[in-house]
């Protein structure tokens, strides 16, 4: 089992600090100029030669010359009223005063209107300080306005920041009215192939959840390629009315759609093969693909003597992460430890994100049933997880150490941390249904899914938990628990599950999912 423990936190504050370093960092003087002792032409001055530094000084010098200047200035003063507000604006995100930042913008869109310049870093803001609604907002104006080019400037990550935003809140209004928003803007075919496939799975939820879906909808379902997202198309009966067109456009193991995915992640990465993004995109599209080898051979750099593995990022280690799984699944595993076990090695101070790759390198000596190596893996990751992880990750980790514990036989330990994962079994919940059977609670595996059936939030993990092993879309460990068993076992959940879900057929297995990982036991079948 792999645990994509991708961080959860909003992405938009380092968004515009990543902006704000470009033009400050200058060493601050000891007090703020007092720009109203300044004659016009000193004023004039000190503006342009604030201006000419490639890092100006914003609260103790732009701000005060930009304010005593439009106080100077003769009406209508549009320059000079853009010119404090945008001092205004940058000083207060330096000094991450987020509320003072957005209130800035507001102000000078109040005198001038609408200021291009501050779409950007408005939405992020109106994003960080959870009003989703102006965000969106501003998003449609981008949208309708010109060809809608402006939308094409607007980072993925803070479009799906947004996306996550409406459902948290339980806004499916919100969402339906981003996606919408972003799928009639006539520029839509030039935004990110990131954005284009989301666009399709995150509206077609959301006309689910607003009761507008149909079988009208198949354009929309023709821009999904991912094939976590079209299982989950294929599997959840909201989505019943595209069944038939799903079905057809898939092909045997969804290899169609997966050919596509991968010919739009090279196309994507071959455009900017500098960017680690696209990169790790490409290898996991070749990954949940079935292509292996390519993927090996693509990160081949990352398994040389002596790489060093501290300067690189975490979309880079997300990249060496499918690696890793490509090697245990073409029979190298040590291979795909190493590596893992090299990035679970980094300092967490240094990498935040070092959590998810512990989490993994434990996860996979448990798949290799090196159970007693995978606790003392578990043991480097929870301290980690407990500074820096999320609930998710937390959760996991319990559930992992119960199912190795009653591995190894230790059985009292087991079950005292299988009662500790029942207080957070909703943190992970397709997690907590395998931990729960590999501890011989299927009596709590059964409860745990039935509650997760019952509620929107849980329900798609729960269906997606209770598929078959097949439908996998990257290669499993043959020790992996199989939540699909229990629908044989309880006539209660497998009614609670047809009602809202099908099992998907075997026709539609992932090629991605068809490898498998570990030593095979001996009543094992694929």
């Amino acid at each position: 089992m792999h645990f994509a423990v991708r961080r959860h936190r909003s992405k938009y504050l380092a968004v515009f600090l990543a902006t704000t370093a470009l033009i400050t960092a200058a060493p601050l003087q000891s007090a703020p100029i007092d720009a109203s002792k300044l004659d016009d032409a000193a004023l004039a001055a000190a503006l342009g030669e604030a201006r000419g530094r490639s890092k100006p000084l914003l609260c103790d010098e732009l701000v005060p010359l930009t304010a005593e200047a439009l106080k100077r200035a003769a009406a209508p003063a549009n320059a000079e009223t853009f010119a404090a507000g945008n001092a205004a604006l940058w000083c207060a995100i330096e000094e991450k005063r987020y509320a003072d930042a957005s209130a800035a913008i507001e102000q000078t869109e109040a005198k001038l209107g609408r200021q291009e310049a501050f779409d950007r870093v408005a939405i992020s803001l109106d994003s960080f300080l959870s009003r989703p609604e102006q965000a969106i907002a501003r998003i449609d104006i981008l949208a309708k306005t010109g060809g809608g080019e402006a939308l094409t400037s607007i980072p993925p990550e803070v479009i799906y920041d947004l996306s996550r935003a409406a459902t948290t809140a339980k806004r499916p209004d919100l969402k339906l009215a981003l996606w919408s928003s972003i799928y009639s803007a006539r520029s839509f075919g030039q935004l990110d192939p990131e954005v284009i496939g989301g666009t399709g799975i995150n509206l077609l939820q959301a006309k689910a959840d607003s009761g507008l879906l149909s079988d009208k909808d198949s354009d929309l379902a023709d821009l999904v390629t991912n094939a976590g997202a079209y299982a989950a198309l294929l599997s959840q009966r909201r989505y019943a009315p595209l069944w038939p067109h799903l079905e057809e456009r898939a092909g045997d193991n969804l290899a169609e759609v997966l050919k596509l995915d991968v010919q739009i992640n090279a196309e994507r990465f071959k455009a900017a093969p500098n960017d680690t993004e696209r990169f790790a995109g490409l290898i996991y599209s070749l990954l949940q693909s079935g292509n292996l080898k390519p993927a090996i051979d693509a990160t081949e750099p990352f398994r040389e003597d002596g790489m060093d593995y501290s300067e690189i990022n975490e979309q880079i280690a997300w990249a060496i992460n499918s690696m890793a799984i490509a090697l245990r699944a073409s029979d190298r595993p040590e291979e795909g430890l190493k590596a893992l076990d090299a990035l679970a090695s980094l300092d967490p101070e240094q990498h935040s994100w070092v959590v998810n790759f512990a989490i993994n390198h434990a996860a996979a000596l448990a798949g290799e049933a090196r159970h007693a190596e995978a606790l003392a893996s578990y043991d480097r990751a929870q301290p980690i997880a407990e500074k820096q992880g999320s609930p998710f990750a937390r959760a996991i980790i319990t559930g992992q150490r119960a199912c190795s514990l009653h591995t190894l036989g230790r059985t009292d330990e087991a079950a005292a941390m299988l009662k500790a994962l029942e207080a957070v079994r909703l943190d992970a919940v397709q997690g907590s249904i395998g931990s729960a059977m590999c501890v011989g609670r299927d009596d709590l595996a059964i409860a745990w899914a039935l509650e997760a059936l019952a509620d929107d939030t849980h329900r798609p993990v729960a269906i997606a938990a209770l598929q078959p092993r097949y439908m996998e879309n990257t290669p499993p460990a043959w020790n992996d628990p199989e939540p699909n068993l229990l629908l044989a076992k309880s006539p209660e959940l497998a009614a609670a599950f047809e009602k809202v879900a099908r099992v998907v057929p075997e026709r539609f297995a992932p090629l991605g999912g068809k490898p498998r990982l570990g030593p095979k036991p001996a009543s094992s079948q694929p």
